[in-house]
């Protein structure tokens, strides 16, 4: 798999029918190796998430109907929320709401389990992907990972075992899903909630490595990694052997560690190829409330699209029993909150993606659009993906100062804006 559009969700491993398929890391990314025992089924092609993206044809499918929206796709209520439980919210990403949501739908019934991902503990830089049975086992995933998982490798698990079950996902994950739900009713027949994730794009693990190296800090050294957490606006925490730790802001500050890939750097190409910001094939999608009023909050929000109304009743049912604080707000609000990534995702992939062909870059089969012409921000994406793709510049960008990095986003934030 060398043409650059896996997407590393492991679906083709987790519906293989001879788990011939495996996940493995190359390159700082997770990819699929096929064994000897492989039957030629072509289940696992039918199931990609990378060599297509058809959304319309699976949306119509799965809301029977066109999105009410363009941009957010269908859409039954727009939110800004977060848990009551202030634990929760301490150690949550943003807001908590997904966390409580899945321990609500488990206690009352509704699920059995729910694939989530947590770091594993005798490998903190290694993400698991696994399906939490106990309210403890969720909480214990209720922070987002910056680094590839192949969340859906635990598809066979749902596959192999009876009962109703919750999956959560970037778009590449949940899009998987929905192509394996197609060809397997069985799984379709399982799998009762979809929650998805915003997504800009992933990180590889060169990009931690790099991290680290900022920080002086080996990777033998760590016992625990949180990507983010520690209450709002979330920091990265890093548990030291000999008791020792280390705390990085996460954004919004010129030491901040997201400065280093805000512009691409350690992105891996086909993330660059996608426009799926708002994980539109998901029962209901949740990301960080980014607006200019929650600014100064010091309680992290979560900004929710219901696009099912088996799930908008479900917010309101938690916010009735306190669960949550929900607040509705309009849909352009939930636009604002992502005004950047939703310009770079939505409005100019045709524009990469034409630079991209243009350079020879395979790219996925996708939903009919406009011809656009290559754009100077298509130009700096690739680069930033090369630049931190090459071994030996990617392993000088350790060197470089977090503050250069944010200076750099402001130039690739402007090529974007001119390419509008």
């Amino acid at each position: 798999m060398d043409d650059g559009l896996c997407t590393g969700c492991g679906t083709c491993a987790g519906v293989c029918p001879v788990d011939a398929v495996s996940m493995c890391v190359s390159d700082g990314l997770y990819l699929p190796e096929v064994a000897d025992n492989c039957t030629h089924c072509g289940l696992c092609l039918k199931c990609c998430s990378g060599h297509s993206a058809n959304l319309n044809e699976l949306e119509s499918t799965i809301f029977e109907g066109k999105p009410q929206d363009a941009v957010l796709g269908n859409c039954i209520g727009c939110y800004v929320g977060h848990s009551n439980d202030e634990g929760v919210l301490h150690d949550s990403t943003s807001g908590g709401v997904v966390t409580e949501l899945l321990v609500y739908a488990l206690e009352k019934g509704i699920i059995d389990g729910a694939l989530v991902v947590r770091m594993k503990k005798d490998a903190p830089l290694e993400p698991e992907p696994f399906i939490a049975r106990t309210r403890e086992e969720i909480v214990s995933a209720s922070k987002t990972m910056y680094c590839p998982v192949p969340m859906n490798v635990a598809l066979r698990t749902i596959l192999s075992e009876e009962g109703s079950f919750a999956v959560v996902g970037l778009p590449c994950h949940i899009y998987g899903v929905r192509k394996a739900e197609a060809s397997l009713p069985l799984l379709r027949g399982r799998i009762v909630l979809h929650v998805g994730l915003f997504c800009s794009h992933t990180v590889s693990f060169s990009g931690t490595d790099c991290l680290l190296r900022k920080f002086g800090v080996g990777k033998d050294q760590v016992e625990k990694l949180d990507y983010r957490g520690k209450g709002w606006p979330s920091h990265m925490f890093i548990g030291l052997k000999g008791g020792r730790s280390l705390s990085v802001r996460f954004n919004r500050a010129w030491s901040a560690w997201w400065n280093v890939f805000s512009p691409l750097f350690f992105a891996p190409i086909r993330c660059i190829m996608c426009g799926n910001q708002f994980n539109e094939l998901s029962d209901v999608s949740f990301g960080d409330a980014w607006l200019p009023e929650l600014r100064g909050s010091k309680i992290g929000e979560s900004v929710i699209v219901a696009r099912k109304a088996s799930v908008d009743k479900l917010l309101v049912r938690m916010k009735r029993d306190a669960v949550i604080s929900l607040r509705g707000v309009s849909p352009d609000k939930v636009k604002e909150s992502q005004a950047f990534s939703l310009n770079f995702k939505k409005d100019n992939l045709p524009g990469r993606l034409a630079f991209l062909r243009m350079i020879g870059k395979k790219t996925p089969n996708i939903d009919s659009r406009p011809s656009f012409p290559a754009s100077p921000g298509a130009f700096l994406s690739y680069l930033s993906h090369r630049v931190s793709s090459s071994k030996r510049i990617g392993s000088f960008l350790a060197y470089v100062p977090l503050p250069l990095f944010r200076l750099y986003f402001g130039l690739f934030k402007c090529a974007f804006l001119l390419s509008k």
